[in-house]
């Protein structure tokens, strides 16, 4: 069965080659591997020429750069494959990531599969955690939301899944976006989805970089992640209103990012933090009921009463509050 493999490539020539011999030593063989060249001014691009060069398999697209939302898009539009996985230049597969994800797939008729992960900060490699029923099968599209909002391994990443091509019929990434573009596409995908089976096993190596997103300086483009998630709630509440309570702890989740981010800079006195307060009003008791971490919840208290005093606790502790 033909998979195809999608991988946006912009300006990461000292990884790409590591994730394409990972990629070409699959174990599914029967594979399509488009790369696409986002505009990118490194040797990115001649090093995905040399493996099409290479491998029949290798299929590229150059364009000009306009963010790996369209990138991706790019790619859905010349899929041939009955599944689509994804997987990011600086990133790394396990040997049998499409197999394994594929038997999933076909085993359960699952039109979403998912595994575990593991995240490589400088050398140092730590799998995701997750709770112990969370690997299994979840039937109909309103166990599969459930599941992307109530699961850690089914996180609304992109990568570490496989999806049945079909889904994206009507669904594509926001146009031009390069900032939380899984967190909007995501549930549109798993509302599609007859069933999602979950496996608990790391197959796909997550690279943390100095120029993560998580690690870039604090700017105006952090609070689209609340923008995403009030979307996200929005359509959550009028389909699958039951998990309403979900959702709107997930816009929570998105305030105290960027509460910490500003934090992380000792911005307490940004212009934002006044507009912030309302959310903590509106969704503290959701945000208690969601499945965040109890330090996370504990800083929400702390921002509930005042967000500069959670600042100054949270600098004073030196500790990084998990945030999901």
């Amino acid at each position: 069965m033909l998979v195809t493999l999608i991988i946006p490539v912009f300006n990461v020539s000292d990884y790409l080659p590591r994730l394409m011999e990972t990629a070409l030593s699959q174990t599914h063989r029967e594979l399509e591997i488009l790369l696409i060249d986002d505009g990118s001014t490194d040797p990115s691009g001649n090093i995905c020429d040399d493996y099409s060069a290479k491998d029949s398999r290798v299929k590229v697209i150059h364009k000009s750069n306009s963010g790996v939302a369209d990138a991706r898009n790019a790619g859905i539009e010349k899929a041939s494959g009955e599944y689509i996985v994804f997987a990011d230049g600086d990133d790394y597969l396990a040997e049998d990531y499409v197999e394994y994800l594929l038997k999933l797939c076909t085993e359960n008729d699952a039109d979403i599969s998912c595994c575990a992960w593991t995240t490589n900060e400088s050398g140092k490699l730590s799998k995701c955690s997750y709770r112990k029923n969370e690997p299994g099968l979840y039937k109909g599209n309103h166990e599969a939301m459930r599941a992307m909002l109530t699961t850690r391994i089914f996180s609304s990443s992109i990568w570490g899944k496989m999806f049945r091509r079909s889904l994206f019929d009507e669904v594509r990434f926001p146009e031009g976006s390069n900032y939380y573009e899984d967190d909007a596409t995501m549930y549109r995908l798993a509302s599609k989805a007859g069933s999602t089976a979950i496996g608990g096993d790391s197959k796909y190596f997550y690279t943390l970089r100095d120029d993560s997103l998580i690690h870039r300086s604090f700017n105006d483009n952090n609070f689209k992640m609340i923008k995403v998630f009030e979307d996200r709630c929005a359509f959550i509440e009028d389909k699958y209103p039951e998990l309403s309570v979900y959702a709107r702890s997930d816009i929570l989740m998105a305030v105290n990012h960027c509460v910490i981010k500003m934090c992380d800079e000792k911005l307490y006195d940004h212009p934002a933090v006044k507009d912030l307060k309302v959310y903590y009003k509106r969704y503290e008791k959701d945000y208690l009921k969601g499945i965040s971490y109890f330090p996370a919840k504990l800083f929400s208290v702390a921002a509930y009463i005042s967000i500069r005093f959670a600042m100054r606790l949270y600098r004073l502790s030196g500790k990084h509050t998990r945030l999901n």
